[in-house]
Parts: structure tokens; sequence; C-alpha cells
């Protein structure tokens, strides 16, 4: 019997000995990831991409794993950020910001990669309301970028994890750090080359529409509102293009500017964010588009409408410093105004200058000129 308890007796001993040989601190285990950092470019040349001092306070990564979802974090960290990446095949894009600091904007489809999509909000206006599209909201600024398809092998985390735990455990070991300078050198060299860097470049998909109307009796314009139709509504994430479904947008802030003022001739010019044409199309005439402006005149009663016919009118110029594209419309000329609205005196007997924002106007005489 007491030879029994003795070989029991060591047989635990030898249990519990292999047991603690097995124990590490929990930094030192080992996980089957490679540390990953995704770098943000904001600035590739001048004309395109956002400013190096205007960049987003933050970003959201969506990141797909073999053709699935996987995760999505936002981050402060708009130049370079850290994930820790599984083994697997990896699609990855990013926005500005995140999806619920937008409110003049939706987003749809975000853990779809293909689908993924921002969409313009309702804007119900009532002087719009008979407009052919919804009108919806004028965009915010939002960057976007994708990144080249990557891969983590399991070779890629067996070596990054190797040299990651060997450099972990020289750093824990407080007692002979300063003998082991040259091998910490030496596996943070390694660390750093088996981490995997992702760059994306970020842009803009925002553009803006530039419109310009030159008109006789400029001086009787009060103020001036527009809505253009056949504007995208949506704008594609991943794929870089806007949508198929059309919105009509509002132009609410006019400039005055008096090009010959013996003649009266003036020009107004209107500009706002837009994601620019549906489907990404390029001006045709096939495009079934309209201009409706409204002026309301000096004498505070007389509202002139005007109807243009956009089509192919439209110019797709190079655009303003961190926009995606200028749309340019320009109806007229100094010599021959596309407008002239009657020749009204002012409320009151007294001209004042143009408003640049419209109010909402009082039902007064309507003046239909056709174009």
């Amino acid at each position: 019997m007491r030879h029994t308890r003795v070989i029991w007796f060591a047989a635990l001993l030898l249990a519990v000995s292999a047991l603690s040989c097995q124990r590490r601190p929990l930094e030192l285990m080992y996980q089957p990831t490679v540390r990953t950092i995704v770098k943000c470019v904001w600035k590739i040349n001048a004309q395109t991409d956002i400013d190096v001092h205007n960049k987003p306070t933050g970003i959201t990564l969506y990141f797909f794993r073999d053709g699935q979802f996987y995760n999505s974090f936002t981050t402060a960290n708009v130049d370079s950020c850290e994930v820790q990446l599984e083994k697997g095949r990896y699609k990855m894009y990013m926005i500005s910001q995140s999806p619920e600091e937008f409110w003049k904007m939706e987003f749809d489809h975000m853990t779809d990669f293909q689908g993924a999509e921002t969409i313009l909000r309702r804007n119900d206006v009532a002087w719009t309301r008979s407009e052919p599209d919804m009108t919806v909201e004028n965009p915010e600024i939002l960057f976007a970028g994708v990144a080249d398809e990557f891969e983590v092998t399991e070779e890629m985390t067996e070596e990054f994890q190797y040299y990651y735990t060997r450099l972990k455990r020289l750093r824990s070991n407080a007692a002979t750090k300063a003998d082991n300078n040259n091998e910490e050198v030496y596996y943070e060299e390694q660390v750093r080359y088996h981490t995997l860097t992702i760059p994306v470049y970020p842009h803009n998909i925002v553009s803006q529409l530039w419109i310009t109307i030159y008109s006789g009796n400029a001086d009787v314009l009060k103020s001036v509102r527009a809505s253009t139709s056949g504007m995208a509504r949506t704008f594609e994430l991943t794929q870089n293009t806007t949508g198929k479904e059309k919105a009509t947008q509002v132009m609410s802030e006019w400039r005055l500017t008096m090009d010959d003022a013996a003649r009266r001739v003036g020009h107004i010019d209107g500009i706002i964010t837009t994601f620019g044409l549906p489907n990404g199309e390029v001006p045709t005439v096939q495009r079934d588009s309209s201009l409706n402006v409204s002026a309301l005149l000096v004498d505070n009663a007389t509202i002139a409408n005007y109807k243009f016919e956009v089509g192919d009118k439209i110019q797709v110029l190079t655009p303003n410093p961190g926009y995606r594209n200028l749309y340019r419309l320009i109806f007229g000329s100094v010599e021959e105004p596309s407008i002239t609205p009657p020749d009204v005196a002012p409320e009151g007997g007294s001209a004042s200058g143009m408003d640049a924002t419209v109010s909402d106007w009082e039902n007064g005489e309507t003046v239909e000129v056709p174009l």
C-alpha cells in the first residue's frame, strides 16, 4: 500500500511539473494574426485631392474577408492605424468620419462590398413640388478610398508571431534588458519587416455644379432660386461612380455681377455641391434634364419664371482643388443675355441690392418668359 501511494504521489508531482511548464504570460500567447497598418495617403496632386491641412478628424474602415464582411471600426488616426488580421483574402474600403455624422446623406449596404452606397436625403421644398424627380439635399464633403485586394497567409501569421513573441519576451525580462540591446533591435526590425502595410488613397466623391445666367435689366433682380432635375441621388462608394437614381437639387444662393451698367446687363452665379450625373453619365443631347429658375424682382411682387433645357449644355471642366469634377453651365453672354425680366419699379421707390440667400416668397404676379 505504501509503495502504491509513493507511485501515485510521484505521478502527481510529474503532472504538476508538466502543467507548470506550459504557463506563459498572457501577452505571449500565440495569436494567428498579422499586424496590419492601413496608411491613408491624403494628397497625390494639388488639383483633385484634399490638402494635407484639411484632413477629416476621423475615418471608418470596412474589411471583407474571403468574400464576407469581416469587421469595421471608426478611428481618429486618419493617417495610419493598426489592425490585427487573420489568414484570408481581404478587400477594404474607407470613408471619412462615420455614417452617423452626416445629416444630408444616408448610407446603405455598407457591409456589402459591391453595394455600399451613400444616398442624398429628401428635401421637401414647397416651390419644387412640380419637379419630375424627388428633391434632395446637396451633399456634404465625403472622402472615400478602396485598397487593392490583399492576402494574409498562414505563413505570414506564423513568421510575424515568431518574431513578435520573442520581442515581447525580451522586453519583459527587465533584469537582462541591458545585455539584449542588439538582439532586441534585430527582433524590432523583423517585426517591422513582417508587418503588412496597406495604402489607401482617399478622394472626395463630391463635385460642384456652377451655373451662370446672363440677364438684361439685371438691376431689377431682387432674389433668385433655381432647381435642376436629372442629377444623381446616389454614389456607389467602392465602384467610384454615381448610381442610377435621379433627383432634383436646389440652388438658393446666387451672386449678381453687373457687366455693362450702361446697358443694364449683368450675370448671376450659383454654385452647389453634387454627386454629378446618374449612372456615371457624361452630358449628351439625350439627357432629359432641365433648370427651372425663378426671379423675384425689386418690386417685391413680380416673379419671373424661366426654364432651360440642359441636355448636353453641361461642360465637365477641371475641378476646383479638392473636388471630383466641376460641372459648368453658362446661358447667354454680355452681348446676348439669355433672360430679360420685366422692367419694374423698386418697391418704395428706391432700389436695393440683390439678396444672396432666398427666403420664402409671398405669392405675387408671375410673368412667364419662354426660352
